[in-house]
């Protein structure tokens, strides 16, 4: 856009006209092309001169370290971000095994807990042997299992003699009663089908 400009005459002056031509009109990329490489020679600058102090083994000042902090702002609330979500990532997953965790073992303790002579029979099938011995009065079973492993697992219940009395679930051990198992992971570890949700 050329304009002419023309000064007012004035008596005995010559008359001058000049030509004056406006700059183009930078676009938003231009201005975003530009702002972003004066950001970024502006960090260039300034890990430069970090280096530099540094390498010189000298501290900067507190309002150099504050102008620094300033101006890459983004750069550290980038950081503060991810650091943060990571640790409430890790937080929550950690949550989540400690969860299933909790409710594995307490799945595991109810299987033991409500562990019955029929129920055995009915998770497990038909043991290999089942004998009841009377010790007056009380009644104690003992079921054998075969396990995977070859080995025979034994599982002693015991009530009175009383026709409405409860079974109760005394012990697990091998059949020559070396190893017992006393815990209830132990338990569903020998014999699986105790967990089982019949």
């Amino acid at each position: 856009m050329a304009e002419t400009l023309k000064e007012p005459m004035r008596s005995g002056e010559p008359s001058e006209t000049a030509t004056v031509q406006s700059p183009p009109e930078p676009t938003k990329a231009s201005k975003t092309e530009k702002a972003w490489q004066f950001s970024k020679q502006m960090l260039q600058t300034e890990v430069a001169a970090l280096l530099e102090i540094a390498r010189t083994h000298q501290y900067p000042s507190l309002k150099e370290c504050g102008k620094l902090l300033n101006r890459t702002r983004h750069v550290w609330l980038i950081a503060a971000g991810s650091i943060f979500g990571l640790i409430a990532v890790v937080t929550l997953f950690a949550r989540v095994i400690a969860l299933s965790t909790n409710a594995r073992e307490m799945r595991h303790e109810e299987a033991v807990a409500s562990a019955t002579p029929d129920r055995l029979i009915a998770r497990c099938g038909e043991p290999a042997e089942d004998v009841m011995n009377e010790i007056y009065p009380i009644l104690i079973r003992t079921m054998s299992y075969r396990t995977k492993g070859r080995e025979n697992v034994v599982s002693v219940f015991s009530r009175t003699a009383e026709e409405k009395s409860d079974w109760v679930f005394l012990t697990m051990k091998d059949e020559s009663g070396h190893r017992s198992y006393d815990t209830p992971e132990a338990k569903i570890a020998a014999l699986p089908c105790l967990d089982s949700r019949k």
